[in-house]
């Protein structure tokens, strides 16, 4: 599966609403956060700013809207998303990208 890392913005006119929904969320057992071709691996808030930044694993673009897509139509926090690359995967890429510039030489 693929890294993401995933900003929101929630608006200021559902903050209060949207974080009552997410306490009910997450006492019950934030099953929406493990899923077959997902896995939250950290969600972080920033309530002074109305930001929230999501590190999660995901098979593809649909399993990324099926976690955010209650937050987006319920109360209208906006996403974006960018893939990652753990210390390994950046690690070995640039030894590729090296060995490819060794072959110019």
């Amino acid at each position: 599966m693929q890294y993401y890392v995933c900003n929101g913005q929630i608006p200021t006119e559902t903050q209060d609403e949207g974080y009552t929904a997410f306490i009910e969320y997450m006492d019950s057992g934030a099953a929406g956060d493990k899923f077959d071709g997902f896995e939250l691996v950290a969600r972080l808030h920033m309530p002074e700013s109305g930001r929230v930044c999501v590190i999660c694993k995901a098979a593809d673009a649909k399993a990324l809207f099926r976690h955010f897509m209650f937050w987006r139509s319920m109360f209208g926090l906006d996403f974006e998303y960018a893939p990652a690359l753990t210390c390994a995967e950046m690690v070995e890429m640039q030894k590729e990208h090296n060995e490819r510039l060794d072959d110019v030489d």
